[in-house]
């Protein structure tokens, strides 16, 4: 049964990326000379079953020959010369125990050891580990229920720079949008569980982008939406046209007009925390159930909300509105958890003037783009991820502590910008 495992990792090993051709050909050679030089041998044998067995033998060489090359015995050695080399031991002066490798997706394979190391450890040593493993690290997991097995996950394939959009992406949940893929698989933007958000990210890292695929998901999907963007609104225009039976003006550019509309919408969602209250529910999904009524969800974005919450360049008239508006949003994003009313905030550049503690703890879905500087990212995540992006590729983000390529919503008549 062991053997039969041996052999199983090491063809696994043989036709796993990256450099599968070459491995192949290697062995293929290999086995190559083996059976060249068994036939050889045998050729020169007399005795009829020594040169039977001499030429068949090739079979047992080859089989070892792919566990020496790929199989288990030869990571085995490899990790533990490594682990010593680098003092790498548990206070008992352990060394890990180099267990397998399996394939986890088409993006990550899961190197498991036995270990008494502990995690902290594991991530001092993570580019050390990365140059002997020739690959990026992923993350580090303990398995659940046994602290002393670590599985480290290595990254085999790197995510698609572009990924087109298809409507198959979106879920069936109402209040659940696709956002793109990461190692895990697909990612998705649960706003039943976070109803608020910030999508951050420096210009032309696809942040806008991002905002428009959410918005033709919350179309599809029969919401009532309201998109904010005091630049005029051009960078919406092509969704617009793709939905124009929609609603041809769920852009408002007006400060006056916003400020109006978000003061119905706080109106509304007074009227529909009351009516939960009267039913005895505590939600729009429990409160739609009863059959009482269909309270329809909203989508509220605002692009650069910079704008709204930095007054200082305002003059005194503007400040009021805006500081009205500032009041009447920090009210409506804890209020309208429990109602259906999505908020999510675009920002370039955030700032801890403009991105304060008060609002920032009721958006707690985050997605963030690449940042040069660390602050703008510990701001938006609280660490610095978002400065490990790589720069030249839009759409990539970090959304917890994953790495994101998001989907790419083709607009008519637009190239792919942001």
């Amino acid at each position: 049964m062991r053997l039969l495992k041996l052999l199983w990792y090491s063809m696994c090993g043989l036709f796993r990326k990256p450099d599968t051709i070459r491995k192949v050909c290697t062995f293929a050679v290999t086995v190559y000379a083996i059976v060249i030089t068994a036939h050889t041998l045998a050729g020169h044998i007399e005795i009829m079953i020594l040169a039977f067995l001499l030429r068949w033998s090739w079979i047992p060489l080859s089989l070892s020959a792919l566990i020496c090359l790929y199989g288990e015995p030869i990571k085995r050695r490899n990790f533990n010369r490594f682990f010593r080399r680098k003092q790498f031991e548990s206070c008992d002066n352990k060394i890990p125990k180099y267990i397998k490798t399996t394939s986890v997706n088409r993006y990550l394979e899961s190197v498991r050891f036995k270990s008494g190391v502990h995690p902290k450890e594991w991530e001092k040593k993570k580019p050390l580990l990365e140059m002997h493993l020739n690959k990026k690290i992923h993350k580090f997991e303990n398995l659940e229920g046994d602290m002393s097995v670590m599985d480290v996950s290595v990254i085999k394939e790197n995510l698609p720079t572009y990924i087109e959009w298809q409507d198959d992406f979106m879920p069936e949940e109402r209040r659940i949008f696709a956002i793109g893929e990461g190692y895990n698989g697909q990612v998705i933007w649960d706003a039943v569980s976070a109803p608020h958000g910030i999508v951050a990210g420096a210009t032309g890292g696809g942040k806008t982008a991002l905002l428009r695929l959410i918005i033709h998901q919350a179309i599809n999907k029969k919401f009532n939406i309201q998109v904010f963007d005091f630049k005029g609104g051009g960078d919406y225009s092509g969704v617009e046209h793709m939905h124009r039976d929609y609603d041809p003006s769920f852009v408002i550019s007006d400060p006056e007009e916003t400020n109006n509309i978000l003061l119905a919408l706080l109106l509304e969602v007074k009227m529909r925390l009351e009516s939960y209250k009267e039913a005895g529910v505590t939600n729009i999904d429990e409160y739609n159930a009863l059959g009482r009524g269909r309270d329809v969800p909203w989508l509220i974005v605002f692009d650069e909300a910079a704008e709204i919450f930095d007054v200082k360049p305002k003059d005194k008239a503007e400040k009021e509105l805006y500081t009205e508006i500032d009041k009447t949003l920090r009210k409506l994003a804890r209020l309208s958890r429990v109602t259906g009313v999505h908020i999510l905030m675009g920002f370039i550049r955030p700032s801890a003037d403009v991105l304060d503690g008060q609002i920032k703890n009721n958006l707690t879905w985050r997605a963030c783009g690449y940042f040069a500087d660390s602050a703008a990212s510990k701001i938006v995540l609280e660490n610095d991820k978002a400065t490990e992006l790589p720069q030249d590729i839009k759409g990539r983000f970090i959304i917890g502590e994953d790495e994101v390529q998001a989907y790419y919503l083709p607009i008519p008549n637009a190239g792919r910008t942001d």
